[in-house]
């Protein structure tokens, strides 16, 4: 567990020194730019924080913390945390939320770490793509009564089928780098919820990662309560 919180941590040190390295760099400095960036510096060290907290939490075992949730809200906290590492690798992230979502029942935290880790797969995609075609679109839409199903669309390579077949196992990675754990605790978490995970490709270019998300019912969590009382 430390050495996946401390990766994450220090990729987004790194980031965050290359993003002011490059505004610094350019003339003009775009001054809005580099104010958008310290505070996301500030922002996210907060925010780091917290989630390896609960990252260590889940490989724990610990009791997860459910409450309803304002979906809109709980992703724009995690494309806010990912500004900028866009900025830096030239994405557009742009948000398709239906406004009448209803709230959902989850744990705040590891929600956003689900997406947080989707996004960073589909930023990684499209690292070789032109760069006006980076674009990643992150929608959200009520599944019935009972879901809430989120997408991560890119418009990077797409996925052979056996990487579909095999991308949620664990250590199994489609990088060159070394082994991911990612998206496996992403569905780990995802099933922890009560929901699932999967991905497609899209028909003309990348893939699409999605995952659901039970819709909050009061009588669910005062059920957990009752049952926790009587442990």
């Amino acid at each position: 567990m430390r050495c996946i919180a401390g990766g994450r941590r220090g990729r987004a040190a790194r980031t965050r020194t290359r993003a002011r390295s490059s505004f610094l760099a350019a003339n003009p400095v775009d001054l809005e730019e580099v104010r958008e960036i310290l505070k996301d510096i500030v922002d996210d060290n907060s925010r780091a924080g917290e989630v390896i907290r609960r990252m260590r939490s889940l490989v724990k075992k610990e009791e997860l913390q459910f409450a309803p949730l304002e979906l809109a809200g709980v992703i724009r906290d995690v494309v806010m945390i990912v500004h900028s590492d866009a900025i830096l690798r030239n994405v557009r992230v742009s948000l398709e939320l239906n406004p009448g979502l209803p709230p959902v029942r989850g744990d705040r935290v590891q929600l956003q770490q689900v997406l947080l880790n989707l996004l960073l797969n589909a930023f990684d995609a499209m690292k070789d793509r032109p760069v006006n075609e980076r674009q990643v679109v992150v929608q959200a839409e009520a599944d019935g009564a009972q879901m809430v199903t989120i997408a991560v669309r890119d418009r990077g390579t797409g996925l052979t089928g056996d990487k579909l077949a095999k991308i949620f196992q664990p250590f199994y990675t489609t990088k060159r780098d070394g082994l991911s754990m990612g998206l496996s605790i992403s569905r780990s978490i995802v099933e922890a919820h009560g929901g699932r995970i999967w991905a497609e490709n899209n028909p003309d270019r990348g893939a699409t990662f999605y995952f659901t998300v039970p819709i909050f019912e009061e009588l669910s969590l005062d059920t957990e309560s009752a049952e926790r009382t009587t442990k």
